[in-house]
Protein backbone atom coordinates (compact mmCIF):
# COMPACT_ATOMS: atom_id res chain seq x y z
CA UNK A 1 0.00 0.00 0.00
CA UNK A 2 1.33 3.44 -0.97
CA UNK A 3 2.67 5.48 1.96
CA UNK A 4 0.54 8.48 0.94
CA UNK A 5 -2.77 6.68 1.30
CA UNK A 6 -5.26 7.93 3.87
CA UNK A 7 -8.22 6.07 5.37
CA UNK A 8 -10.64 7.55 2.83
CA UNK A 9 -8.40 6.24 0.03
CA UNK A 10 -8.44 2.75 1.55
CA UNK A 11 -12.25 2.81 1.66
CA UNK A 12 -12.82 4.27 -1.81
CA UNK A 13 -10.21 2.03 -3.44
CA UNK A 14 -11.78 -1.09 -1.87
CA UNK A 15 -14.82 -0.80 -4.14
CA UNK A 16 -17.28 -1.70 -1.37
CA UNK A 17 -20.73 -0.09 -1.17
CA UNK A 18 -21.13 -0.21 2.63
CA UNK A 19 -18.73 0.03 5.57
CA UNK A 20 -19.47 -0.55 9.25
CA UNK A 21 -17.51 1.44 11.82
CA UNK A 22 -17.48 -0.51 15.09
CA UNK A 23 -15.72 0.25 18.36
CA UNK A 24 -13.93 -1.83 20.97
CA UNK A 25 -15.26 0.42 23.80
CA UNK A 26 -16.94 3.75 24.46
CA UNK A 27 -15.21 6.96 23.38
CA UNK A 28 -12.78 5.37 20.94
CA UNK A 29 -13.53 7.81 18.13
CA UNK A 30 -16.22 6.12 16.05
CA UNK A 31 -18.10 9.37 15.43
CA UNK A 32 -14.86 11.21 14.61
CA UNK A 33 -13.95 8.44 12.15
CA UNK A 34 -17.41 8.56 10.56
CA UNK A 35 -17.34 12.36 10.22
CA UNK A 36 -13.87 12.20 8.70
CA UNK A 37 -14.91 9.54 6.20
CA UNK A 38 -18.19 11.12 5.09
CA UNK A 39 -16.42 14.46 4.60
CA UNK A 40 -13.47 13.03 2.68
CA UNK A 41 -15.56 10.66 0.56
CA UNK A 42 -17.90 13.53 -0.34
CA UNK A 43 -14.86 15.61 -1.30
CA UNK A 44 -13.91 12.77 -3.68
CA UNK A 45 -17.28 13.20 -5.39
CA UNK A 46 -18.95 10.17 -3.80
CA UNK A 47 -22.48 10.34 -2.40
CA UNK A 48 -22.42 8.94 1.14
CA UNK A 49 -25.19 7.53 3.29
CA UNK A 50 -25.31 7.46 7.09
CA UNK A 51 -27.14 5.07 9.40
CA UNK A 52 -26.63 3.74 12.94
CA UNK A 53 -27.27 0.36 14.53
CA UNK A 54 -28.28 2.16 17.73
CA UNK A 55 -27.87 5.83 18.62
CA UNK A 56 -25.02 8.18 17.79
CA UNK A 57 -24.48 11.93 17.63
CA UNK A 58 -26.25 12.92 20.87
CA UNK A 59 -24.71 16.03 22.46
CA UNK A 60 -24.01 14.42 25.86
CA UNK A 61 -22.77 10.85 26.34
CA UNK A 62 -25.33 9.06 28.50
CA UNK A 63 -22.62 6.75 29.86
CA UNK A 64 -19.88 9.26 30.77
CA UNK A 65 -21.76 12.55 30.97
CA UNK A 66 -19.12 14.05 28.66
CA UNK A 67 -19.84 16.16 25.54
CA UNK A 68 -19.91 14.18 22.30
CA UNK A 69 -19.32 15.26 18.71
CA UNK A 70 -22.40 15.41 16.54
CA UNK A 71 -22.66 13.41 13.35
CA UNK A 72 -22.27 15.88 10.48
CA UNK A 73 -23.87 15.05 7.15
CA UNK A 74 -22.40 17.17 4.33
CA UNK A 75 -24.58 18.61 1.60
CA UNK A 76 -25.83 15.84 -0.66
CA UNK A 77 -25.38 12.99 1.83
CA UNK A 78 -28.27 10.62 2.55
CA UNK A 79 -29.32 9.97 6.14
CA UNK A 80 -31.48 7.39 7.93
CA UNK A 81 -32.62 8.34 11.44
CA UNK A 82 -35.67 8.42 13.70
CA UNK A 83 -38.21 11.22 13.32
CA UNK A 84 -38.19 11.82 17.08
CA UNK A 85 -34.58 13.08 17.15
CA UNK A 86 -34.67 15.33 14.09
CA UNK A 87 -35.78 18.54 15.86
CA UNK A 88 -34.00 21.55 14.27
CA UNK A 89 -32.00 19.41 11.87
CA UNK A 90 -35.19 18.50 9.96
CA UNK A 91 -34.96 21.77 8.04
CA UNK A 92 -31.63 20.64 6.61
CA UNK A 93 -33.06 17.41 5.20
CA UNK A 94 -35.19 16.75 2.16
CA UNK A 95 -37.35 13.80 3.28
CA UNK A 96 -37.60 11.05 0.69
CA UNK A 97 -39.31 8.24 2.63
CA UNK A 98 -40.71 7.35 6.05
CA UNK A 99 -40.52 3.67 6.98
CA UNK A 100 -43.33 1.96 8.82
CA UNK A 101 -41.21 0.44 11.57
CA UNK A 102 -41.98 2.16 14.88
CA UNK A 103 -39.16 2.46 17.42
CA UNK A 104 -38.49 4.26 20.71
CA UNK A 105 -37.89 7.53 18.84
CA UNK A 106 -40.56 7.06 16.19
CA UNK A 107 -40.40 5.93 12.59
CA UNK A 108 -37.20 5.80 10.54
CA UNK A 109 -36.90 8.71 8.13
CA UNK A 110 -34.77 8.69 4.99
CA UNK A 111 -33.64 12.08 3.79
CA UNK A 112 -30.96 13.96 1.86
CA UNK A 113 -29.01 16.87 3.32
CA UNK A 114 -29.74 20.06 1.38
CA UNK A 115 -26.96 21.70 3.40
CA UNK A 116 -24.36 20.50 5.89
CA UNK A 117 -26.32 19.46 8.98
CA UNK A 118 -25.41 18.15 12.46
CA UNK A 119 -27.80 15.50 13.70
CA UNK A 120 -28.36 12.38 15.75
CA UNK A 121 -28.46 8.99 14.09
CA UNK A 122 -30.96 6.49 15.50
CA UNK A 123 -31.40 3.22 13.70
CA UNK A 124 -32.97 -0.21 14.15
CA UNK A 125 -31.76 -2.80 16.63
CA UNK A 126 -31.98 -5.88 14.43
CA UNK A 127 -29.39 -6.76 11.80
CA UNK A 128 -32.14 -7.64 9.33
CA UNK A 129 -33.78 -4.19 9.58
CA UNK A 130 -30.38 -2.51 9.41
CA UNK A 131 -29.47 -4.41 6.24
CA UNK A 132 -32.80 -3.38 4.69
CA UNK A 133 -32.10 0.31 5.40
CA UNK A 134 -28.59 0.03 3.95
CA UNK A 135 -30.15 -1.35 0.77
CA UNK A 136 -32.76 1.45 0.74
CA UNK A 137 -30.04 4.09 0.94
CA UNK A 138 -28.17 2.44 -1.94
CA UNK A 139 -31.37 2.38 -4.00
CA UNK A 140 -31.80 6.11 -3.38
CA UNK A 141 -28.46 6.76 -5.05
CA UNK A 142 -25.72 6.59 -2.44
CA UNK A 143 -22.33 5.37 -3.60
CA UNK A 144 -21.29 4.15 -0.17
CA UNK A 145 -23.18 3.74 3.13
CA UNK A 146 -21.38 4.24 6.44
CA UNK A 147 -22.94 2.19 9.26
CA UNK A 148 -22.28 3.34 12.81
CA UNK A 149 -21.93 0.33 15.10
CA UNK A 150 -23.16 1.74 18.41
CA UNK A 151 -21.77 0.30 21.68
CA UNK A 152 -22.24 -3.49 21.85
CA UNK A 153 -23.79 -3.39 18.36
CA UNK A 154 -20.99 -5.13 16.52
CA UNK A 155 -23.72 -6.83 14.47
CA UNK A 156 -23.32 -3.85 12.13
CA UNK A 157 -20.10 -5.52 10.98
CA UNK A 158 -21.91 -8.69 9.91
CA UNK A 159 -21.45 -9.51 6.21
CA UNK A 160 -25.26 -9.67 6.12
CA UNK A 161 -25.32 -5.91 6.83
CA UNK A 162 -22.15 -4.36 5.42
CA UNK A 163 -19.49 -5.21 2.85
CA UNK A 164 -16.53 -4.18 5.02
CA UNK A 165 -15.57 -3.02 8.50
CA UNK A 166 -13.38 -0.41 10.14
CA UNK A 167 -12.47 -1.09 13.76
CA UNK A 168 -12.10 1.90 16.10
CA UNK A 169 -10.13 1.64 19.33
CA UNK A 170 -8.50 4.03 21.77
CA UNK A 171 -7.09 4.93 25.15
CA UNK A 172 -10.42 4.26 26.87
CA UNK A 173 -9.96 0.53 26.17
CA UNK A 174 -7.05 0.31 28.67
CA UNK A 175 -4.54 2.61 30.39
CA UNK A 176 -1.57 0.57 29.17
CA UNK A 177 -0.59 0.91 25.51
CA UNK A 178 0.86 -2.60 25.29
CA UNK A 179 -2.36 -4.06 26.72
CA UNK A 180 -4.41 -2.16 24.14
CA UNK A 181 -2.22 -3.50 21.33
CA UNK A 182 -2.42 -7.09 22.59
CA UNK A 183 -6.18 -6.98 23.13
CA UNK A 184 -6.73 -5.47 19.72
CA UNK A 185 -4.54 -8.16 18.18
CA UNK A 186 -6.96 -10.78 19.51
CA UNK A 187 -10.01 -8.85 18.29
CA UNK A 188 -8.52 -8.59 14.80
CA UNK A 189 -7.66 -12.30 14.84
CA UNK A 190 -11.27 -13.10 15.80
CA UNK A 191 -12.90 -10.78 13.26
CA UNK A 192 -10.65 -12.15 10.51
CA UNK A 193 -11.71 -15.81 10.78
CA UNK A 194 -11.62 -17.33 7.28
CA UNK A 195 -13.67 -20.02 5.57
CA UNK A 196 -12.62 -23.63 6.08
CA UNK A 197 -9.71 -24.33 3.68
CA UNK A 198 -11.36 -27.51 2.35
CA UNK A 199 -13.85 -26.29 -0.24
CA UNK A 200 -16.22 -29.23 0.20
CA UNK A 201 -16.43 -28.61 3.96
CA UNK A 202 -16.91 -24.85 3.43
CA UNK A 203 -19.76 -25.55 1.00
CA UNK A 204 -21.52 -27.96 3.39
CA UNK A 205 -21.06 -25.45 6.24
CA UNK A 206 -22.93 -22.79 4.26
CA UNK A 207 -25.70 -25.32 3.63
CA UNK A 208 -25.88 -26.08 7.36
CA UNK A 209 -26.22 -22.39 8.26
CA UNK A 210 -29.10 -22.08 5.78
CA UNK A 211 -30.82 -25.00 7.52
CA UNK A 212 -30.65 -23.11 10.83
CA UNK A 213 -29.69 -26.28 12.71
CA UNK A 214 -26.44 -27.34 14.37
CA UNK A 215 -24.84 -29.88 12.04
CA UNK A 216 -21.80 -32.15 11.92
CA UNK A 217 -19.63 -32.67 8.86
CA UNK A 218 -18.14 -36.15 8.40
CA UNK A 219 -15.41 -37.36 6.06
CA UNK A 220 -16.39 -40.33 3.90
CA UNK A 221 -14.20 -43.43 3.82
CA UNK A 222 -13.28 -46.14 1.36
CA UNK A 223 -14.22 -45.44 -2.22
CA UNK A 224 -15.93 -42.21 -1.09
CA UNK A 225 -12.73 -40.85 0.45
CA UNK A 226 -12.33 -37.13 -0.20
CA UNK A 227 -16.05 -36.49 0.04
CA UNK A 228 -18.02 -35.23 3.04
CA UNK A 229 -21.54 -35.57 4.40
CA UNK A 230 -23.74 -33.36 6.56
CA UNK A 231 -25.52 -34.72 9.65
CA UNK A 232 -28.01 -32.55 11.61
CA UNK A 233 -27.73 -32.55 15.40
CA UNK A 234 -31.38 -31.40 15.74
CA UNK A 235 -30.46 -28.46 17.98
CA UNK A 236 -31.08 -24.88 16.80
CA UNK A 237 -28.37 -23.60 19.18
CA UNK A 238 -25.46 -24.80 21.29
CA UNK A 239 -26.22 -22.41 24.14
CA UNK A 240 -26.99 -24.38 27.29
CA UNK A 241 -26.61 -27.73 25.50
CA UNK A 242 -22.87 -27.66 24.79
CA UNK A 243 -22.18 -31.13 26.21
CA UNK A 244 -25.26 -32.68 24.59
CA UNK A 245 -24.20 -31.39 21.18
CA UNK A 246 -20.58 -32.52 21.45
CA UNK A 247 -21.57 -35.94 22.73
CA UNK A 248 -23.10 -36.48 19.29
CA UNK A 249 -19.92 -35.45 17.44
CA UNK A 250 -18.53 -38.94 17.00
CA UNK A 251 -15.83 -38.87 14.33
CA UNK A 252 -16.99 -35.57 12.83
CA UNK A 253 -14.44 -33.33 11.15
CA UNK A 254 -16.37 -30.21 12.07
CA UNK A 255 -19.45 -28.87 13.84
CA UNK A 256 -21.38 -26.02 12.22
CA UNK A 257 -23.22 -23.61 14.53
CA UNK A 258 -25.75 -21.31 12.79
CA UNK A 259 -26.25 -19.07 15.84
CA UNK A 260 -24.09 -17.77 18.67
CA UNK A 261 -20.82 -19.57 19.46
CA UNK A 262 -19.90 -19.07 23.12
CA UNK A 263 -16.54 -19.31 24.86
CA UNK A 264 -17.99 -22.18 26.90
CA UNK A 265 -18.70 -24.16 23.74
CA UNK A 266 -15.24 -23.46 22.34
CA UNK A 267 -13.61 -24.57 25.60
CA UNK A 268 -15.51 -27.86 25.51
CA UNK A 269 -14.79 -28.36 21.81
CA UNK A 270 -11.08 -28.10 22.57
CA UNK A 271 -11.11 -31.60 24.08
CA UNK A 272 -12.39 -33.00 20.77
CA UNK A 273 -9.66 -31.15 18.90
CA UNK A 274 -7.02 -32.83 21.06
CA UNK A 275 -8.26 -36.26 20.05
CA UNK A 276 -8.63 -35.67 16.29
CA UNK A 277 -8.77 -32.99 13.64
CA UNK A 278 -11.90 -31.09 14.60
CA UNK A 279 -13.15 -27.60 13.73
CA UNK A 280 -15.90 -25.25 14.85
CA UNK A 281 -17.57 -23.31 12.03
CA UNK A 282 -19.73 -20.26 12.78
CA UNK A 283 -21.91 -18.30 10.37
CA UNK A 284 -19.70 -15.19 10.72
CA UNK A 285 -17.22 -13.66 13.16
CA UNK A 286 -19.90 -11.43 14.70
CA UNK A 287 -21.62 -14.58 15.98
CA UNK A 288 -18.52 -15.69 17.94
CA UNK A 289 -18.41 -14.53 21.55
CA UNK A 290 -14.89 -15.45 22.60
CA UNK A 291 -12.54 -13.79 25.07
CA UNK A 292 -9.41 -15.76 24.14
CA UNK A 293 -8.04 -17.98 21.42
CA UNK A 294 -9.99 -21.21 21.72
CA UNK A 295 -7.38 -23.88 21.08
CA UNK A 296 -9.61 -25.38 18.39
CA UNK A 297 -9.71 -24.57 14.67
CA UNK A 298 -12.27 -21.82 14.16
CA UNK A 299 -13.80 -20.84 10.82
CA UNK A 300 -16.81 -18.98 9.41
CA UNK A 301 -19.07 -19.36 6.38
CA UNK A 302 -19.06 -15.60 5.65
CA UNK A 303 -15.67 -13.96 6.26
CA UNK A 304 -15.66 -10.35 7.39
CA UNK A 305 -13.72 -7.83 5.28
CA UNK A 306 -11.67 -5.79 7.77
CA UNK A 307 -10.27 -2.73 5.99
CA UNK A 308 -8.45 -0.76 8.69
CA UNK A 309 -8.19 0.28 12.34
CA UNK A 310 -8.52 3.82 13.68
CA UNK A 311 -7.24 4.98 17.08
CA UNK A 312 -8.16 7.69 19.56
CA UNK A 313 -5.10 8.25 21.79
CA UNK A 314 -7.07 10.30 24.36
CA UNK A 315 -9.52 8.94 26.96
CA UNK A 316 -12.28 10.79 28.82
CA UNK A 317 -10.60 9.44 31.99
CA UNK A 318 -7.57 11.62 31.33
CA UNK A 319 -5.34 8.95 29.81
CA UNK A 320 -3.37 10.22 26.82
CA UNK A 321 -0.88 8.46 24.55
CA UNK A 322 1.43 9.87 21.93
CA UNK A 323 -0.44 9.35 18.61
CA UNK A 324 2.64 8.09 16.76
CA UNK A 325 3.55 5.66 19.55
CA UNK A 326 -0.01 4.32 19.66
CA UNK A 327 -0.32 3.86 15.91
CA UNK A 328 3.08 2.16 15.68
CA UNK A 329 2.44 -0.11 18.71
CA UNK A 330 -0.84 -1.38 17.25
CA UNK A 331 0.67 -1.79 13.79
CA UNK A 332 3.54 -3.80 15.30
CA UNK A 333 1.08 -6.00 17.24
CA UNK A 334 -0.69 -6.86 14.00
CA UNK A 335 2.56 -7.73 12.25
CA UNK A 336 3.54 -9.96 15.18
CA UNK A 337 0.45 -12.13 14.63
CA UNK A 338 0.82 -12.19 10.86
CA UNK A 339 -1.59 -9.44 9.76
CA UNK A 340 -0.97 -6.50 7.47
CA UNK A 341 -3.65 -4.01 8.41
CA UNK A 342 -3.41 -0.20 8.12
CA UNK A 343 -3.81 1.86 11.31
CA UNK A 344 -4.84 5.53 11.29
CA UNK A 345 -5.32 8.41 13.71
CA UNK A 346 -7.55 10.61 11.55
CA UNK A 347 -7.09 13.62 13.87
CA UNK A 348 -3.29 13.80 14.05
CA UNK A 349 -2.71 12.22 10.65
CA UNK A 350 -0.40 9.53 12.06
CA UNK A 351 -0.61 6.18 10.29
CA UNK A 352 0.96 2.76 9.99
CA UNK A 353 0.18 1.33 6.57
CA UNK A 354 2.74 -1.37 5.88
CA UNK A 355 1.27 -4.13 3.76
CA UNK A 356 -2.32 -4.45 2.62
CA UNK A 357 -5.56 -4.87 4.52
CA UNK A 358 -8.14 -7.60 4.32
CA UNK A 359 -5.73 -10.56 4.63
CA UNK A 360 -6.98 -13.24 7.00
CA UNK A 361 -4.23 -15.36 8.51
CA UNK A 362 -4.96 -18.49 10.52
Amino acid sequence: MESGKQLADVVSDSGVSSVAIVGTAKNVGKTVTMNYLVSELSAKGLTAGLVSSGRDGESIDAFTGQPKPSVVAPQGAWVATAEGVLRGSASGLEIADVLGTQGLFGRIVLGRAVEAVALELVGPRSARELAAIVNKLLELGTDIVLVDGALDRIAAASPKVSDATILATGASLDMDLESIAQELGFVVWLLSRPEHPVKAIASLAREAVEKGTVCFIHACRGKEQGRYTLRPAHYPTVLGVEDLVLEQAGDAAAVVVPGAVSQAFLDKARSWAKQREFAVIASDAVSIFASKRPGVSLYVTQPLNLLAVTVNPVSYLGVSHDPREMVNAIGAAFRDIGYKLPVFDVVSGEKSIEGVSGMAVG
